[in-house]
């Protein structure tokens, strides 16, 4: 037995792990993916998962907290995604194999673990700013408000529609503020568009310049309705995109800038800013052609978001507006001018992290006064009111080149000397280094190389449903997070990136020279492409069946999971079974919080931890009504657990620890599981488990003292849930 078989120290790692959920690892924001899981839970799992049952939570956490080495143990993840495993495991000093069919995985992984000299990274970006950097600031510079010169950090946008009645041309503001900042709101007026001042929000603010009187936080927009201004006619924004026949046009309104003498500043735009647009404007019209940008279309069959397309938007170029595609263009073409790969490599992540924030799918976060994310909702989001991000960046500012490079920076640094942000006993936060530990991978092309080599990496851009290059019981332990039915369109939102990456790599690596990264035999749930549950069951399968191939017979196979929907939780138990396993354990641990999009609908908090070993299990007793009273048990006491570690705990939560338990005992005691000598479904079993969540939370919570603050008050709103179905648990005449 391992360690994670016996326990796993939630105690110590889930305020760690909510932490790092609010605050990731540097390495693991150099570029994005997509439900990245928390570094802190996969290091645990992977030490966890090499220890002896005889160890304890403390020796387990002190590893954790100060370092140790696994002595070349080999690790696969199948599904390595943004590579979290990878990158842990190394650390560790690990072997380890990563496969994702995905080419953005595939690179933002290869480029996690690759060494770097940061002195020629430095290099790199003085040489880009003396050439594409300083092309780029041109096009982003104004006078302040006191006629100083000045960059522009943001320029605002507005879309235009035609009012169907009247004709009138209305600009969709779905409200009229621009920032709130200690007790000043910046608003503007919706008829002259000048910038007023305001002490707080004011109802009735007049606009200095026309006398315009208005209420800032009521625009004319939302939830794909207009209204017009001239004759109140409310209509649908879709309908104003099908009846222009494309994407609305936009109109630029305002700016904030920074001034070295006046600080940040906002303001309406003036005839100089305008005629800078224009400029720019004609020059991308004189080059387009030239120009080194994607020109594929969007794809519409089988899509799973059709909206940007609905909106108008049909080439992803469409997404951003000329001047970023004439910067973008420049800075590419700068960046595949470096002569060292894995330094260009180090580029285009940077290059291509900062797409994320410098195209027309961006609002302004009026309230802590910064660009947000296109893929912060992983969906493609049209807006009314775009911003436009400075391309190559200012001293403030988010999501421009020089501050994704410094992501890029901060990652390899990190690689070099990684630590863990650990909780004092004072509740602060503080960063402790962990020994000689180092995230530092040499890529190799074989098994046979890596077993020969030091700190080696193999990392293939494949399906994994052949791992015909892994030798049979090889594989110390497979440890990774696979897709979860259709929560994710993994490819349909790399595309996004895969479509820039590709004009810098398609050269060097052939799975860049399709046209999209998505692939016929990806593993995902999409009704609109036929792949149904059943295509998505047979492909995890598959893969999990290669995975009993390659373990070690004494190996382990770990993955986490959480889902709402009882379906799914069938779903997976019934692919284990088919693959040759069982699940040993279930931890349960914090998962990424209200970021995490593995959770379909609804907020769980938490991962259920499958251990899986290989066929049969030991277990003996098959009778329902026991395996029952080990499962409440079990609930009981990790719902009991994750509390007493400070965490808030809902019903889904519970839910999500019951399923869990279930399928443990459940494919433990396969296939002689009975109830009073009848056969019961793995179906019949969970279904008739769900309902004792009340049950659990009850009992957990039983001589608790109470929690405080917000845990208190979210625990007095679970007690309604509690009575509600208390009648009905003891009407079962259970026990526990």
């Amino acid at each position: 037995m391992r360690f994670i078989e016996k326990s796993f120290p939630i105690q110590y790692l889930n305020p760690v792990a909510m932490a790092e959920g609010n605050a990731k690892k540097p390495v693991y924001k150099m570029h994005k993916w997509w439900a990245r899981r928390l570094g802190s839970v996969f290091r645990m799992i992977t030490l966890s998962a090499f220890a002896d049952e005889k160890e304890s939570d403390n020796d387990i956490w002190y590893k954790f907290c100060n370092g140790a080495n696994l002595n070349g143990a080999i690790v696969l993840d199948p599904f390595m995604g943004g590579g979290t495993t990878i990158v842990e495991a190394l650390r560790l000093g690990c072997k380890v194999i990563g496969v994702d069919i995905n080419p953005v995985a595939w690179f933002t992984t290869k480029k996690e673990i690759e060494p770097v000299e940061l002195s020629k990274l430095d290099e790199a970006l003085q040489k880009i700013e003396k050439t594409a950097g300083n092309y780029i600031k041109r096009y982003y510079r104004t006078k302040c408000p006191e006629g100083h010169n000045a960059e522009v950090m943001y320029f605002f946008w507005v879309k235009v529609a035609k009012c169907k009645s009247c004709g009138t041309k209305v600009r969709l503001f779905p409200n009229y503020e621009l920032s709130r900042r200690d007790h000043i709101n910046v608003v503007l007026c919706p008829r002259c568009l000048q910038i007023v001042e305001t002490k707080g929000h004011n109802p009735e603010t007049k606009c200095n310049e026309c006398g315009e009187i208005f209420d800032p936080r009521k625009g004319i927009s939302g939830r794909g309705i207009f209204r017009c201004p001239q004759c109140n006619t409310e209509q649908r924004i879709l309908d104003a995109v099908n009846e222009k026949g494309g994407q609305l046009d936009t109109e630029l309104h305002a700016l904030e800038g920074y001034c070295k003498v006046c600080g940040r500043f906002f303001k309406r735009v003036d005839s100089d800013d305008i005629a800078l647009w224009e400029k720019a404007r004609s020059e991308y019209n004189t080059r387009k052609d030239k120009l080194l940008i994607p020109h594929q279309k969007i794809p519409t069959e089988g899509r799973s978001d059709p909206r940007p397309v609905n909106h108008g938007y049909t080439h992803f170029r469409d997404m951003f507006n000329e001047r970023q595609l004439l910067c973008l263009s420049r800075l590419l073409e700068e960046i595949l001018k470096i002569p060292d790969t894995n330094i260009r490599e180090l580029m285009l992540v940077a290059f291509s992290d900062c797409l994320d924030a410098n195209n027309m799918f961006c609002k302004y976060e009026i309230q802590w006064h910064k660009i947000s994310l296109f893929f912060g909702l992983h969906a493609y989001h049209p807006i009314e009111r775009p911003t436009e991000n400075n391309v190559w960046g200012t001293t403030y500012g988010r999501g421009s080149f020089i501050k994704c490079f410094d992501k890029v920076r901060r990652a390899k640094s990190f690689c070099k000397n990684p630590h863990e942000r650990l909780l004092r006993t004072d509740n602060k936060r503080f960063s402790k280094h962990t020994g000689n530990e180092r995230i530092e991978g040499h890529i190799v092309q074989s098994f046979d190389e890596l077993k020969r080599a030091d700190r080696a990496a193999l990392l293939r851009c494949d399906t994994a449903e052949d791992l015909s290059f892994i030798p049979d019981k090889s594989v110390d332990a497979v440890i990774t997070d696979p897709p979860y039915f259709d929560n994710i369109q993994y490819s349909e939102l790399a595309d996004f990136f895969y479509v820039w990456l590709r004009l810098g790599l398609r050269e060097l690596y052939p799975w860049f020279n399709p046209e999209f990264s998505s692939r016929p035999n990806e593993i995902i749930q999409n009704e609109k492409m036929s792949k149904t549950i059943e295509f998505f069951s047979e492909g995890l399968t598959a893969v999990f069946s290669e995975c009993h191939r390659v373990i070690k017979d004494d190996g382990l196979l770990i993955f986490t999971f959480h889902h709402n929907k009882l379906w799914a939780w069938e779903s997976i138990g019934k692919i284990l079974l088919d693959s040759g396993f069982y699940i040993s354990a279930t931890p349960i641990v914090r998962s990424e919080g209200k970021s995490g999009f593995h959770s379909s609908k609804g907020n769980i908090r938490y991962d259920c931890i499958l251990v899986c070993r290989k066929r049969p299990s030991l277990w003996k007793d098959d009778r329902w009504s026991s395996l029952k009273k080990y499962i409440l048990k079990d609930a009981i006491l990790w719902t009991r657990k994750t509390l007493q570690s400070g965490m808030l705990i809902t019903a889904v939560d519970v839910f999500t620890i019951i399923m869990g338990k279930t399928l443990e005992y459940y494919t433990k005691a396969f296939p002689d599981v009975k109830h009073y000598n009848e056969p019961i479904t793995l179906a019949e079993a969970l279904n008739e488990m769900k309902e004792f969540a009340s049950h659990v939370t009850e009992r957990s919570r039983a001589d608790q003292p109470p929690l405080p603050g917000t845990y208190n008050r979210k625990a007095k709103q679970l007690t309604l849930f509690i009575k509600e179905s208390k009648t009905k648990f003891e009407s079962r005449g259970n026990t526990v």
